[in-house]
């Protein structure tokens, strides 16, 4: 009988953890007719707020939204610049872009993937608003670091912590960094949904009440619409989701940490594993390693996939690269570190729930790929 392929993300066995007690939440939900907003997602907001160390959080409809609600909220706009890494997603430079602003791509650290101040400082400009950083693959970038830079310079410093929830950096956790920060729920995230959903974090009251308004069309009274705004609600639904899931949150991701350490343990003498900074707690949103080059990165991606464990690239090409952006870039800087990342890097399994079996078999996989393509290596060992 052919083995079945070992899940990138295991949902049912999140589920079988999580899914009575959802349903029961839904449930709840569906019967109180409250759909939009209410008292869940005001929960949902509090214990959030609570947990990552603010005053205030802000629920919206997605991440990629979050981060619009914060330029909105901070009148950041056409002729502004945001320093935004290279080496991401494409939604961090995208949510400048719909707000009119540029996006200015710079370059990231090689060993932990995110943005390198020194790379920011040299690409700072006296039309630069604001400071971006991408806390990446549950890993918080150099937060502080950022933080004393938007300082010196006048400027906002606003943390993509779309995968880094329930990571810290020192003693404090990511999203609790700078002007506001915030951090996306769709279902592959430490803390994931069951479908997309957003939070912004932040010590500012006004700001955090200003995201409010904008969130709901900037809504100040029937009728009456004060600034422009858009409609990124968090359904009541999501939220009941998110609130039992909070429950076992920090737990879960000392499974992740438990996971990836063992990950480290038995494949440090195969790839280049990640590397945490000093101080630096990741909740692994992903387990990312480095390979030679891109031909041996694909023999691996292959071999892999014949043996039943699939992969992931996150990211295969800058994000100054990506067409959509063509339009709206002004100036671009060198970012050398970035190419050679989108080349090497390649994530494997891991989540909270991922069983030793399936972790064994990623384990093994990689060992016999390194074997076959370069036995003498891996006699060496």
């Amino acid at each position: 009988m052919e083995r079945r392929s070992v899940p990138f993300v295991d949902v049912p066995a999140m589920m079988q953890v999580h899914g009575e007690a959802v349903e029961n939440a839904l449930a709840e939900v569906v019967r109180s007719g409250m759909f939009i907003n209410g008292p869940k997602v005001l929960e949902l907001e509090e214990r959030l707020a609570d947990f990552v160390g603010v005053k205030r959080a802000v629920a919206c409809g997605s991440g990629t939204d979050a981060q619009q609600l914060i330029l909105m909220a901070l009148d950041i706009g056409p002729g502004d610049e945001v320093l935004v890494p290279d080496f991401t997603f494409i939604a961090t430079a995208e949510a400048v872009a719909n707000v009119g602003a540029t996006p200015v791509m710079v370059d990231v650290d090689p060993h932990t993937f995110t943005m390198d101040p020194a790379a920011a400082r040299a690409a700072m400009t006296p039309r630069v608003k604001a400071i971006a950083p991408v806390s990446l693959f549950g890993q918080p970038a150099a937060m502080d670091v950022f933080e004393s830079l938007a300082e010196e310079f006048g400027v906002h410093c606003i943390e993509d912590a779309a995968q880094s929830l329930g990571a810290r950096l020192g003693d404090r956790y990511s999203c609790s960094f700078g002007t506001a920060g915030w951090t996306s729920f769709y279902p592959s995230k430490p803390l994931g949904g069951i479908g997309d959903g957003g939070m912004v974090f932040t010590d500012d009251e006004e700001l955090a009440e200003r995201m409010k308004l904008i969130r709901e069309h900037g809504q100040v009274g029937r009728h009456e619409h004060s600034v422009l705004g858009m409609n990124s609600r968090l359904d009541a639904l999501q939220a009941a989701a998110l609130l039992v899931k909070l429950d076992k949150f920090p737990r879960e991701v000392e499974l992740r940490r438990e996971l990836a350490a063992r990950y480290d343990g038995a494949l440090d003498d195969v790839v280049r594993t990640p590397l945490m900074a000093p101080g630096r707690f990741s909740s692994y949103a992903q387990y990312t390693i480095r390979l030679a080059d891109a031909a041996t990165r694909e023999n691996f991606c292959d071999y892999l996939s014949d043996a039943g464990v699939p992969t992931a690239l996150h990211y295969p090409r800058p994000v100054q690269s990506q067409e959509s952006l063509q339009r709206v870039i002004a100036r671009r800087v060198p970012a050398p570190v970035t190419r050679e990342l989108c080349d090497t890097v390649i994530s494997l399994p891991l989540s909270a729930y991922m069983v030793r079996e399936d972790q064994d078999r990623v384990i093994e996989a990689v060992h016999a790929w390194a074997e076959a393509t370069n036995p003498a290596a891996a006699a060496a060992r």
